[in-house]
């Protein structure tokens, strides 16, 4: 029984892979008749003969051009209304179908550009590094030493979306998951010795970049410049201190939260610049950004809150502002809803 079954079911794999290649074959012989059809200037016997490979039959790239082919015909039968509704369905089968102006009738050229043909927004995701940097606007000190920031790397990660405006000038609202880190070391000088402390912070923010992009030339990689804003809202807060005396046992490592310590939100101006590489439905992204903090992170009634940092580890913050520099790569998938448009 079981080897009456599995012969059946290859019989019937056979026969549907046979109609298919029949059906694919012969669906491509009526595009070629269709075509010498239309030379001959039968055109009123075209719709009929695409219909049912245009429905059910044909390849994406085959229903493309009989679409194409059926649009030109019902501009000269002088039918606009099914002009139209196969164009849209030309423009919905193939969304990067282009006109060739040089050898395209111009009827049919300028139908097509009575749709709306550009994508209506982009959607994709960006990942990358970022390194930040305090910008010290006041100190506070525990003790005489001497103390630096240095910048260190973490990274962010998001969804990006773009929204063209015209050929040149696009909106980009994003939505980033992002860390800025750094470190702060302080060294002080005694005749017993010297102390160095030394803190690396992390700050965690879910971030809301709202910026445009300015296309600058036509060429294959896309180059733009960009500007615009970021709000910032502080989810977690970090400081992991060690401090060290020559001759002497560290006091232990210890990590401490201080998200109570810094404020909830940043704001920022972005600069920066990109390129974009066209792949596949969409654009592969690279970028090089600039983030000018405009507000404090931190809250001078803050400076002293914590009583075991300031007392054991001799750690005191000034207060600063954040910069950062971020490389980001990724995706953006073009969208598209073609439509017709009335020209002014």
């Amino acid at each position: 029984m079981k080897k009456i079954l599995f012969g059946f079911s290859l019989f019937l794999c056979c026969c549907i892979g046979a109609y298919a290649q029949t059906s694919a074959s012969s669906c491509a012989q009526t595009l070629r008749l269709a075509r010498s059809t239309y030379e001959q200037g039968r055109l009123h016997e075209i719709p009929s003969l695409l219909g049912s490979c245009i429905n059910n039959g044909f390849t994406t790239a085959e229903k493309a051009d009989a679409l194409k082919l059926l649009t030109q015909t019902y501009i000269y039968l002088n039918e606009p209304e099914k002009a139209d509704a196969s164009m849209l369905d030309l423009l919905q089968t193939d969304n990067y179908f282009k006109i060739n102006e040089a050898i395209d009738p111009a009827e049919f050229v300028a139908l097509y550009k009575t749709f709306r043909t550009a994508p209506i927004y982009r959607v994709g995701i960006k990942a990358g590094a970022v390194t930040a940097q305090p910008n010290v606007t006041t100190s506070d000190i525990a003790n005489e030493g001497l103390g630096k920031y240095d910048n260190r790397f973490s990274f962010l990660a998001g969804i990006s979306i773009e929204i063209p405006f015209t050929k040149k000038l696009t909106l980009n609202p994003e939505l980033y998951f992002q860390q800025k880190a750094f470190k702060n070391t302080n060294t002080l000088f005694t005749s017993e010795g010297n102390f160095e402390l030394i803190t690396n912070q992390t700050l965690t923010y879910v971030s809301l970049p709202l910026v445009a992009q300015y296309h600058l030339i036509d060429h294959k990689l896309n180059p733009y410049a960009l500007g615009g804003i970021s709000v910032d809202y502080l989810v977690n807060g970090s400081l992991n201190a060690e401090r060290k005396r020559t001759g002497y046992s560290p006091i232990e490592s210890k990590t401490f939260t201080i998200t109570s310590d810094r404020e909830k939100f940043n704001l920022s101006v972005i600069l920066g610049a990109g390129m974009k590489y066209q792949l596949g439905g969409g654009y592969a992204v690279v970028e090089v950004r600039y983030n000018y903090g405009l507000l404090n992170t931190n809250d001078k009634n803050n400076t002293y809150s914590n009583d075991e940092l300031v007392f054991n580890y001799q750690a005191v913050d000034g207060i600063f502002k954040i910069n950062s520099i971020s490389i980001t790569l990724g995706y953006v998938y073009n969208i598209f809803k073609p439509k017709k448009i009335t020209l002014k």
